[in-house]
C-alpha cells in the first residue's frame, strides 16, 4: 500500500499554500504602502526645508503681539544661494506701542527664537533702538523708531520696526550701503 494523500488532505495542502501567498502578497501590500506615504512625507518635509527662503523664515519666526505687528511691508533683493549678491529681507512692522514696549517685545521675540546678541563692530547700524544677533548663518538687524506723523497736532502714538534679516555673508555689502547713505 502507498502513502498517497487523500483528495480531501491535498485540497488542504492547496489552500493553505495559497492562504500563505494571500498573506505574503497582504503584506508586500502594506509595507509598499506605508514606505509610499513615508517617501511622500520626507520629500515634502525636505522639499519646503529646499524652497522656503531662511532669510523668510527667519522673519516669520519673530512672534510678537497683534499690536506689535499692525501692519507689515517687506523688500527683499539678492539670491537666496549669495549668487552674485546675498539675499537681504527687510520688513517692517507698524505697531500701535511705544517704542520702549515695541522694542522689548521685538528684542524678546528675537531671543526666544534663538538668536543671539552679536558683537556691537558687526552690527551695520540705523536709526533708532537696536539690536543685532546672529544665529546659524543668517544675522538679524533690528531698529524701532517713533511712527511719523503727518499731522503735527494730532496724537501720534506708535513705532515703527525695521528687521533687516541676512547671511553673515551679506554683512560688508550691507556695512558699505549703510556707510554710503549715512553722510556722518
Amino acid at each position: 500500500m502507498t502513502d498517497r494523500p487523500s483528495g480531501s488532505s491535498r485540497l488542504a495542502a492547496a489552500l493553505e499554500h495559497t492562504g500563505a501567498r494571500i498573506e505574503r502578497l497582504r503584506m508586500s501590500v502594506i509595507a509598499v504602502g506605508v514606505s509610499a506615504v513615508l517617501l511622500v512625507a520626507a520629500v515634502l518635509f525636505f522639499g519646503r526645508a529646499v524652497t522656503v527662503d531662511p532669510t523668510r523664515r527667519a522673519a516669520d519666526e519673530l512672534a510678537v503681539p497683534g499690536w506689535a505687528a499692525a501692519t507689515v511691508r517687506e523688500e527683499t533683493y539678492g539670491s537666496r544661494w549669495c549668487l552674485g549678491e546675498c539675499r537681504v529681507r527687510m520688513r517692517t512692522w507698524t505697531s500701535e506701542g511705544t517704542v520702549e514696549d515695541t522694542a522689548r517685545e521685538y528684542w524678546e521675540a528675537a531671543l526666544n527664537a534663538g538668536w543671539v546678541p552679536a558683537d556691537p563692530g558687526l552690527c551695520v547700524g540705523g536709526l533708532g533702538e537696536e539690536g543685532c544677533y546672529t544665529r546659524d548663518e543668517l544675522y538679524l538687524e533690528l531698529w524701532v523708531v517713533p511712527v511719523e506723523c503727518g499731522d503735527r497736532y494730532a496724537l501720534c502714538v506708535g513705532a515703527e520696526v525695521t528687521a533687516v534679516v541676512a547671511s553673515q555673508a551679506a554683512l560688508p555689502r550691507l556695512a558699505e550701503e549703510r556707510a554710503a547713505a549715512d553722510p556722518r
